[in-house]
């Protein structure tokens, strides 16, 4: 199939460098967020707090940048459109166009920054994703996601080079002291290098 629109890449942020960075809108493609749930209005990017709780616990840091930057939400809402438009439900469409656009990119990074901001979104797209990751061995696939229900289903089909990482403070995150066989890497958001201390955890 010959896609009118592929997607666009970066290739660096203020923390990574050499490697492929995707991104589509957050909280609009966030559908398991909780404390974090945060939109950024498409055309004056406004923001908008919408948790799943009593009330926000912090704003998602992605969507803050898409408010500051009419270039970031231009190129996230291009990715979203790209896919919903030109490829619907359709897993396999979903991977090929991906796959168009990293070869397309003319880029041979070995890692591959899945969601700086957005989510797994759905069962085609998550699925997308373990197709995409089969075709390119040599390329480290990672994403933060909160969108549990997904990977727990398809715990059993992941590539060895698609890296996941359970995305806490979402409404899923039960899931995660239920099946520590299959959520062993977590993550969550920390205020200070201090809590991150005291927590024992890594910040990245």
């Amino acid at each position: 199939m010959q896609f009118t629109k592929l997607l666009k890449f970066s290739y660096s942020n203020g923390k990574l460098d050499d490697r492929f960075i995707f991104s589509i809108p957050a909280g609009y493609s966030c559908p398991r967020a909780g404390v974090c749930r945060t939109f950024a209005n498409r055309e004056t990017g406004k923001i908008l707090d919408k948790p799943k709780g009593d009330q926000i616990d912090y704003r998602c840091f992605a969507a803050m940048s898409e408010a500051r930057s009419p270039q970031c939400r231009q190129l996230r809402w291009h990715n979203y459109e790209a896919i919903t438009k030109q490829c619907g439900e359709d897993a396999l469409l979903i991977s090929m166009l991906v796959m168009d656009s990293i070869r397309q990119s003319h880029r041979n990074y070995e890692l591959f920054r899945i969601h700086e901001a957005g989510d797994m979104f759905s069962d085609a797209y998550f699925r997308s994703w373990i197709l995409t990751a089969g075709v390119f061995p040599e390329i480290k696939f990672y994403a933060y996601t909160k969108s549990l229900n997904y990977w727990l289903h398809y715990k059993d089909h992941l590539p060895s080079n698609l890296y996941l990482t359970a995305s806490l403070g979402g409404e899923l995150d039960h899931l995660v002291t239920e099946n520590p066989d299959v959520f062993k890497r977590t993550a969550q958001v920390v205020y200070s290098q201090e809590e991150a201390d005291q927590l024992g955890l890594e910040i990245d």
